[in-house]
């Protein structure tokens, strides 16, 4: 092996978790290759662009950021998403810049201009040799358990850069997740484009790597990432009765609706209705009625009409869930929706974007209101910008303290709460679980 040289690096992630994992992994593996962080773009060597291309306004962001990057004496690689997406918007903006696949790994040193380790090649890495923890949230580490899924919903752009479903070893997943709880994580978060189907290219699944992973003594918390309804059904008896029995694992589920109306879901390519997506809510609620639900939203797909929209309102009303990302209709890169006429004009799409946004604050609001005088335990795992403790309790619910230690579990009491927090005070602090 050559000698090493040292080198400054500027790293820029953007994206999902499972992205953010990845751009933590590859900062990993350049602090361990003789390579200095810096946090001014201007003063490195090289500037690595964890991209996303999920929509377009997050292309633009990632074009923007290429752009200015392009105008520093830096070499510029562009990883991620969008290299295989959208190539050709990359090169006119930076056409020095140099593309590689996502979920680099430690790939990544062989891209580099100064040939750091000379003539020694990597293979594509799968999960991170050393696992890798959110900025920002020194306890919460991310566990990513598969690459690719099996849909093809019309407007994803995703699965032409991810591809099919490949998932990792269950043995794999569960010595990882042992490594970030001893370097000291309280909260694991399972992620993949789909965790639902985890394991069905090697005949396992989801709640068995959960029961695995349970398996590992600790104090910490698991959340699951986002699942397809249609597989999610498949699951969910199974994963409710583990989140009952275990309360290491938050009571908290993530699953896109993306529109209430059959019509749209069929064009969408979906491969559920909307008596299998009520029958999977019907049955989480059932089993935990206070559990936190997550969906996605997309409005002003080709062809919704105004009866669509309302039906995608009515859905919203009857199932209030905690948490929407709602999301306005863009045409992306190889998607087949691309094709599809009766596009929607983009001043409709922004008044049907506001009135959800609007009508999912009211939920909130209101849903949070319940948790006035509530009384529990929640897990202490940041410091927040102005000095106050973050955690969350078993239902994944945001509370914000005046004091605390990271890692603590202290009993709370709800005094008041916003549209996306509870506030509230310490009763006492738990005994750690050892």
């Amino acid at each position: 092996m050559g000698e090493s040289l040292k080198f400054r690096f500027y790293l820029k992630n953007f994206g999902c978790t499972q992205n953010q994992g990845e751009g933590e992994n590859i900062r990993q593996i350049l602090l361990h290759s003789y390579g200095e962080e810096v946090d001014d773009r201007y003063k490195a060597d090289v500037i690595v662009i964890n991209s996303c291309a999920v929509k377009t306004p997050t292309e633009d962001k990632v074009i923007q950021f290429i752009y200015d990057c392009s105008i520093t004496d830096a070499d510029i690689i562009v990883t991620g998403c969008l290299p295989k997406i959208n190539p050709d918007r990359i090169k006119q903006t930076c056409p020095d810049a140099i593309l590689t696949p996502p979920n680099i790994g430690k790939s990544i040193l062989k891209y580099l201009p100064l040939q750091l380790i000379n003539g020694e090649a990597y293979q594509m890495a799968r999960l991170p040799e050393k696992p890798v923890f959110l900025p920002n949230q020194p306890l919460t580490s991310i566990v990513p358990i598969s690459q690719g899924c099996l849909g093809s919903c019309t407007y994803c752009t995703v699965k032409y850069a991810r591809g099919w479903l490949t998932s990792y070893p269950i043995d794999m997943v569960v010595n990882y997740t042992k490594k970030a709880i001893e370097m000291g994580a309280k909260e694991l978060y399972i992620t993949a484009q789909d965790t639902a189907v985890y394991g069905k290219d090697n005949c396992v699944a989801l709640p068995d790597l959960l029961k695995r992973i349970l398996e590992i003594e600790g104090d910490f918390q698991v959340r699951i990432g986002m699942m397809n309804p249609i597989y999610a059904l498949e699951i969910i008896d199974d994963l409710l009765e583990i989140m009952k029995d275990d309360e290491r694992v938050y009571r908290f589920l993530h699953v896109p609706i993306q529109s209430g109306s059959d019509k749209i879901l069929d064009l969408m390519n979906r491969s559920y209705n909307m008596e299998n997506f009520n029958l999977l809510i019907k049955k989480i609620r059932d089993k935990i009625p206070d559990i936190t639900l997550s969906t996605d939203i997309i409005v002003g797909f080709p062809g919704e009409t105004n009866f669509d929209f309302d039906q995608t309102v009515n859905c919203l009303e009857k199932h209030k869930f905690d948490i929407v990302n709602v999301s306005k209709y863009g045409d992306r890169p190889f998607a087949a929706s691309v094709k599809h006429p009766n596009k929607i004009p983009s001043d409709i799409k922004k008044k049907r974007s506001k009135y959800l946004t609007e009508k999912v604050h009211e939920i909130q609001k209101a849903k949070n209101k319940k948790w006035h005088e509530w009384e529990g335990q929640i897990l202490i795992l940041k410091e927040t910008g102005t000095g106050n403790k973050f955690g969350r309790n078993i239902y994944y619910k945001p509370v914000i303290l005046a004091k605390g230690n990271l890692g603590d579990r202290v009993d709370i009491r709800v005094i008041g709460n916003s549209r996306s927090t509870l506030k509230g005070v310490m009763v006492k602090k738990i005994p750690q679980i050892s």
